[in-house]
């Protein structure tokens, strides 16, 4: 059973989380994802640091999970806040946009 090119080089892409430019074949850097949400300069922070998106990593686990992973870096307060701040624009505003 042989794979493809494409579906090999899809694979391994998806396996170290980098996406491709809309479009393009131009690949982007963690760094430069664009963000769905505007961002504190902690949570941008926290990103870069630990290289992870936090709108997966902070809803995995309890708080106290999550404050874990990042080292007691950041608040089990601020961790709450974060989730709300992402849920707000993630979930509430695209459903605002579309109403009108």
């Amino acid at each position: 059973m042989s794979t493809s090119l494409a579906e090999l080089r899809r694979r391994i892409l998806k396996q170290k989380d980098v996406t491709p430019a809309k479009h393009t074949r131009n690949l982007l850097s963690f760094e430069e994802q664009p963000d769905d949400y505007p961002k504190t300069s902690t949570m941008k922070y926290i990103e870069l640091k630990y290289r992870v998106r936090l709108e997966k990593e902070i809803y995995t686990g309890s708080l106290k999970d999550v404050c874990k992973r990042f080292n007691y870096e950041i608040d089990r307060s601020t961790i709450s806040r974060w989730r709300k701040h992402i849920r707000v624009y993630v979930t509430i505003a695209p459903l605002r946009r579309q109403h009108v």
